[in-house]
This record gives structure tokens, sequence and C-alpha cells, in this order.
């Protein structure tokens, strides 16, 4: 914390939240303070993190203060030996800071996690909010649906435009509808994570129970609390079924040596990421009515197999599934090179053929019924299907994870930490 100085230079300052005197800490607070330069500021969050922080740094009654080469993150590289192998991971956690920067004496706020230059003046002036992009009807606006929850994600929608979602840390899968609003689908004490619905409507759980994390089903409106485990089986070839994907992966190689001496090539970021997603998985979880397919990714541990350990992998680290069948193209967000890919989708929940969508990746991608995109990046960036940008969409809080749902799935449903919003066509 800084107070009452100027002409101060932080270089190369770096802090790290821990899961338990941590969880409340803000990174950097300025107050009453001038011409400060900050340069290579990296703001990290452990991956143990549970609780969602607003804030990396807080400005109060400050002015001429220089950020150069911001970075704020919460993941890190794993690397261990178990009945799988050896290998390493790296672990993304949902939880970094929401935004970089708070300026509270002007009530503005800077989402962007990572950007070279930021200069702060004595009198900051708040751009214009962005006007609804066309793909929405003129009046439409973001509405507040739902709030106070303590971190909301997983959603999935069924055929009929009910939304399912998850509050992880109190156990809950909810459920949202015009009519109904909002319901408590289930509480059972299993880690529920991330959801889909089949075409039967079963609803289909991720969980991070057990040592390797586990999948089961339930019928939404039974009352008794049963569910229904699902072990994966080998991978094979299911015509007509729907493969779920990680919508948001974090791929940069920590842990493992990137450098070939025979070819005096490091591996770069967009090879590492279409490495890993272009894998095909030996085995996979099928819904209960054969209609919908989750490839068995690699569950990393740390800590004991009970509920006091922590399981990592690419399906339990992402805020939600994107969905398509094999032959069709998906889009994915990769976050530490800040891009969304389209791929194909092939054996085994393979992704390859990748192209470059759009230069912005970070929480979410979701895509409407003409085929234009939705990237959530700080805001919702919205693209037509040739990757020409439309517009962006502002929401009061950083959103999390987009969906489209409702009557026609004409409404676009957007997760943030504490509430739920949405905008309706």
């Amino acid at each position: 914390m800084l107070d009452g100085v100027e002409n101060w230079e932080l270089l190369a300052p770096q802090t790290e939240q821990e899961v338990g005197e941590g969880g409340d800490a803000v990174s950097l607070e300025i107050r009453n303070s001038r011409s400060i330069l900050i340069a290579n500021y990296h703001a990290y969050r452990v991956t143990r993190n549970f609780k969602p922080a607003p804030t990396a740094a807080k400005l109060y009654n400050s002015a001429d203060i220089r950020f150069r080469n911001v970075h704020v993150n919460a993941e890190s590289g794993y690397a261990t030996c178990d009945a799988n192998g050896c290998g390493t991971y790296l672990r993304a956690s949902k939880f970094p800071f929401e935004d970089a920067i708070t300026d509270v004496t002007h009530k503005l706020a800077v989402r962007e996690h990572e950007f070279a230059v930021l200069d702060v003046p004595a009198d900051p002036v708040a751009p214009p909010p962005a006007p609804m992009p066309a793909t929405f009807p003129a009046g439409a606006k973001v509405e507040k649906l739902e709030d106070g929850f303590w971190s909301i994600s997983g959603a999935a929608v069924a055929a009929d435009g009910t939304l399912y979602f998850v509050d992880h840390r109190f156990q809950r899968i909810y459920s949202w509808t015009e009519k109904a609003g909002l319901a408590v689908v289930r509480d059972n004490p299993v880690d529920p994570v991330n959801l889909a619905v089949d075409r039967s409507g079963n609803l289909l759980v991720l969980s991070s129970l057990g040592p390797e994390a586990s999948v089961y089903s339930i019928r939404p409106g039974t009352r008794d609390g049963s569910l229904d485990l699902i072990a994966p089986t080998p991978a094979k070839a299911r015509p007509g079924a729907t493969v779920l994907l990680p919508g948001n992966l974090w791929v940069n190689g920590e842990f493992k040596d990137q450098y070939d001496p025979a070819t005096d090539h490091f591996t770069t970021l967009a090879e590492m990421f279409a490495r890993d997603v272009g894998t095909p998985k030996a085995r996979e979880y099928v819904s209960p009515d054969g209609s919908i397919v989750l490839p068995a990714f690699r569950v990393f541990r740390q800590g004991p197999d009970t509920h006091l350990g922590w399981r990592f992998s690419d399906t339990l680290d992402t805020y939600g599934f994107v969905a398509a069948k094999v032959g069709e193209r998906v889009y994915l967000s990769d976050g530490s090179e800040d891009k969304t890919y389209s791929g194909l989708v092939g054996a085994g929940g393979a992704v390859t053929d990748l192209k470059p969508f759009a230069d912005r990746g970070g929480e979410s991608v979701a895509t409407d019924a003409a085929g234009n995109v939705y990237v959530a990046n700080g805001q919702v960036f919205v693209f037509d299907p040739a990757g020409r940008a439309l517009g962006r969409i502002d929401v009061p809080e950083r959103p999390l994870q987009l969906i489209f749902g409702g009557p026609g799935k004409r409404t676009l449903f957007i997760l943030t930490h504490h509430a739920l919003y949405a905008v309706r066509a």
C-alpha cells in the first residue's frame, strides 16, 4: 500500500494471494499519491483459491499512475506421477482477480487481464457505453435476473430452454425459467462442477468428487435425491451423439520442457494448444440415452483422494462446456494466447483443423442461431461468422459463462460470479 507518496517506481512487483490469508487481500492499493510507475506488474492468485476477488489494484485520489506490462492470472504448473503415469499439467483457476485495476474515486475499472500500457490521469473520463450489437433488437438491454450467489458457472440448457447452472461452493444445482424463476434442483453433497442435458432431459453432472472426478446423471423434478453414477467406457464411434468439450482452456507449457535442441525450436502457444486439443481421449462418459458423450480428460490430483484433496482437468477447470457432433466445427477459447479458435470435432473429442477466429479469448464462447459468436473477455464481444467485430455488450460484472436458452434459445444468459444476467432477443 502506498499512501501520500510521489515519484516512486515499482519495478517487477509480484504478489501472491494464498487460500487462507490471501482470500480477502488486495494486491496493490494506492492512496493520495502522484507520479508512480508500476512496471512488469504480476498480480497472482494460487490455483487452490475458491473465493472470488473483485480487483487486483485499487486507486484512491491518485493521479499520474503509469502501469506497464500488467499480468493478472491464477494458474500454475503441476508435475506428478500416479496410476495414469507421470505427467505435467497447467492448472487454471476460476478465481483470478475479476478486474485488473479499479479507480475507486472515479468509479472506473480495467477488466483486461494483460496489457502493455495504461496511464491514469487526474480526471479520467469514462468511455461511452457500448450500443447493443445489431444481433439483438432495438431496445434490448442487459437485465439482472438473480443475485446473491457465491460463484456460478457450469450452465447447460434443456430442449425447452430451461437454464441449469451450479453454485459449486454450496454444491447446489439451480434452474431458471421465465415462468418459474429460480429453483433449487439438487443439493446432493457431491461437488457438482459442470452440467449438460441429454435429449431425454437427464442432467449429466461432472463432479470433482473422487480421485479421478466422477460423472453422474439426475432427473430434474425427482425428490428422492437419487443419482446414477456413470462409469467411463472405451471411446468409440457413436453416430448422432453430441460431444462435450471445455469451452475455455489455458495452455502455456509450464513445468514442461518446450525446447527441441534438434531443431532449435521452442513450441509456440498456438502449437501447444493445437497439440493438446488435438489429442483424442481413450475413454468417455455417455449419458443414459446415449445422446451425449463427455471425453474423459485426464484428472490430476493434489492431496488426498477425499474431499480434502484437489482435482484438476480441462473439463473441471472450464467455466462450461461447448457441444458439437463429430464432423462439425466448434469454437474454443484459448485464454493463455488470448485467442478464440474454430476447430473440427473428431473421434475421442479431438479437435483438429484449428483456425484462428478472433484475437480475443477469455472465459467463455457461445454462438447464436445465425452463427454469430460471443466471447466473454472482460465484457461480451460479438463477431459475425466470418470473424468481423459486430460490437460489445457491457455487463455490470465480469462475464464468466455465456449460453443461449429460453424460448427458442433466443436469450443470451450471462453468468458472473454473483449474479445471473440476460439479454433477450
